[in-house]
């Protein structure tokens, strides 16, 4: 057992390395009741003790208990993870459930708060995908970007866990217990006017506050079980904090813990934590139950860092994802009240999966090059600078000068297919393939409409997750939730109708391709839109003709099987 903690003990974020344990407890070898005596003991004893535990081990609804928890005799150096930084893959996530199951069990959970069964609901739902090569390098990204104070990375036999959650659970401190819930959010903007009204819109946000204070009753009343009476106290409420993608607002409540209130008595007063759950905590967790198809696991379970008997911290494990073999698990959710618009809180829970590619998510532009020519190189240079100043990236116009120099030494002659690339640092990369034109493609249309962050549809980046896996020499058509047809995969979709060139509008939300912005300017193509059975009528009456464009392959006919 490897573990990397980058935790806040007494104020201060501090790194925490450990390797070969001198005891693992599992599930397997006994109850967590009796686990979390060992760890007391352990404690006792001089022993450093790093616990995770799923949702599922909680004593309110137990169901399928699972734990692992490391027992350790000293801290290991940073070296334990090796000097450099290694390779992985990680694949696009896709959810378990679709939209609509989504969005159907929203509004059941307003039934359930209009009957007064609840006040609000924490949904969570899970995507999947898969994950090969080293786990902890992929954590350090991730920390690099996201200053999530409560983190840990965990590697056990085949199972990893890497958790840049922001989130206190609970921390010891002498006799003083203090818990922080995370209740209400707002996006961040590179943008700073942007950014500020978000700010000032979650500070103000009466609904997020409403929220809050459900929660800090909750934790109140929880804390109220283990606490000397009379000192529960919440000293901070509503309190904005600054992520790199997201506004959180938090509150803090305290109190002096019981004369020896053990660690059992803590986790049975507090576990899980109200702020993943919603209020009531029973009832709520039995709503849950009932619409959540798939596991928590280690997601809004706890993961803790024990130093000492009276010095503990624990996570909210959000900003989680588990790895099983290969196998990669990651949870997101949004905490439901009757306000609650099904449609907002999906396109929440999508935003707070874009958590997963910060760090690494590469701009891209795709060019087309013609005997050391590239037509429209300053619509592509525009684009890329616009979408750089958009999401926050440096942009050097010494890159026009890099794409000149990398056509010269590489690409003076024949047809060939650029790629470059824009990392967070503003450095430019470049990958090249011959082209292999196409007169006539065949499409497939998507079976949904296309879900994902509106910055990666809006803008061409390296996260494609929210198009199906068809490949650069195949297509699919995809539509909006309004069933409004969008985009191909890899181009912009033209139809000829009546002698007319026509494209959908860029509020449909599309890319706005280079070749598509070209035709626009030169007034010989014209945005509408057209809605998927219109569509689908129109290309089987043989009424239209359709096209695929981008600035690569520029125009290809395009036939479907409908």
């Amino acid at each position: 057992m490897r573990v990397h903690a980058k935790v806040k003990v007494k104020g201060l974020v501090s790194d925490f390395y450990f390797n070969h344990p001198i005891r693992v407890l599992t599930e397997e070898d006994c109850s967590l009741r009796e686990a979390l005596e060992i760890v007391e003991t352990s404690l006792q004893a001089g022993y450093y003790v790093v616990p995770a535990i799923t949702y599922e081990s909680n004593q309110v609804l137990p169901k399928n208990e699972r734990f692992i928890i490391g027992i350790f005799d000293r801290f290991a150096d940073k070296e334990t993870f090796g000097t450099e930084q290694g390779i992985y893959q990680l694949s696009p996530l896709e959810f378990d459930e679709t939209r609509e199951k989504i969005e159907a069990d929203i509004e059941k959970v307003r039934d359930y708060i209009r009957d007064g069964h609840t006040y609000q609901v924490n949904y969570t739902t899970r995507l999947h995908g898969t994950f090969s090569g080293d786990a902890h390098t992929l954590f350090l990204q991730l920390m690099s970007k996201n200053n999530g104070d409560y983190a840990f990375y965990i590697e056990y036999e085949n199972e990893k866990i890497i958790s840049c959650s922001p989130e206190l659970f609970f921390e010891r401190d002498g006799d003083t217990i203090r818990t922080k819930p995370m209740k209400g959010t707002s996006q961040r903007y590179a943008d700073e006017v942007r950014d500020e009204e978000s700010y000032q819109f979650l500070k103000h946000s009466t609904k997020d506050r409403a929220e809050n204070v459900m929660i800090v009753d909750l934790l109140r009343n929880d804390l109220s079980k283990i606490a000397q009476k009379g000192t529960v106290r919440c000293p901070e409420l509503f309190t904005i904090e600054k992520y790199e993608t997201v506004y959180q607002m938090t509150s803090t409540i305290e109190a002096e813990l019981k004369t020896n209130a053990s660690l059992n008595d803590v986790m049975q007063g507090l576990f899980p934590c109200g702020s993943i759950t919603g209020a009531p905590k029973q009832s709520t967790m039995r709503i849950i139950e009932s619409l959540e198809s798939s596991p928590r696991q280690y997601y809004c379970g706890t993961i803790g860092l024990l130093l000492s008997p009276d010095n503990w911290v624990f996570n909210v494990p959000i900003r989680t994802l588990y790895i099983q073999g290969t196998d990669a698990v990651y949870g997101a959710g949004a905490g439901i009240t009757y306000d609650s618009n099904p449609s907002d809180e999906y396109d929440e829970i999508v935003a707070k999966t874009s958590f997963l590619w910060n760090g690494y998510v590469q701009l891209i532009e795709s060019m087309r090059v013609d005997a050391g020519a590239i037509p429209r190189l300053d619509l592509h240079i525009k684009r890329l600078k616009s979408s750089a100043d958009a999401l926050g990236y440096p942009f050097n116009d010494n890159n026009i000068a890099l794409i000149d120099q990398y056509v010269k030494l590489h690409l003076s002659a024949g047809v060939y297919k650029l790629r470059a690339l824009l990392n967070q640092e503003g450095t430019l990369s470049f990958e090249h393939s011959e082209l292999n034109e196409d007169n006539e493609m065949f499409s497939t249309i998507h079976h949904e409409p296309i879900d994902g962050v509106k910055e990666y549809i809006n803008h061409k980046t390296t996260v494609r997750y929210h198009y199906e896996l068809t490949g650069d020499n195949a297509l699919n058509l995809y539509y909006n939730k309004n069933n409004e047809l969008t985009e191909f995969n890899i181009g912009n979709i033209v139809i000829k109708e009546s002698g007319q060139y026509y494209t959908p509008k860029h509020s449909s939300e599309l890319l706005n391709g280079v070749m598509r912005q070209q035709l626009i300017h030169e007034q010989k193509l014209t945005e509408r839109t057209y809605l998927l059975n219109e569509f689908i009528e129109k290309y089987r009456s043989g009424s239209i003709e359709v096209f695929m464009i981008n600035s690569v392959r520029e125009w290809t006919k395009v036939k479907f099987e409908i």
